[in-house]
């Protein structure tokens, strides 16, 4: 009777260790999507952010509104105001 019961807890034992790994390796799959959807998030507003200082500086060397387009990325800069798209979405806007 007691190798039943032995063989009872290794079954147990196993399928316990199994769903923590199962556990851990789901978590770290989730935080990797979290990462790459961040790292595009990131990269996108840094591209923002190079081509609102284009247009800026060439609507000061211009004296007049410029409109720049790189890809999917639309900046415009006015006298007091830049506004830079992506994909028809408003990404970055400074005064």
């Amino acid at each position: 009777m007691k190798k039943r019961s032995i063989r009872g807890f290794v079954l147990a034992d196993s399928l316990v260790a199994l769903l923590v790994v199962a556990l851990g390796i789901a978590t770290l799959l989730m935080g990797q999507k979290q990462l790459a959807h961040q790292e595009r998030q990131h990269r996108i507003r840094l591209c923002a952010a190079r081509l609102a200082k284009e247009a800026t500086d060439q609507q000061v060397a211009t004296k007049r509104p410029a409109t720049i387009r790189r890809g999917d990325f639309r900046a415009l800069a006015q006298r007091r105001q830049v506004t830079v798209w992506y994909r028809q979405k408003m990404v970055v806007t400074l005064r």
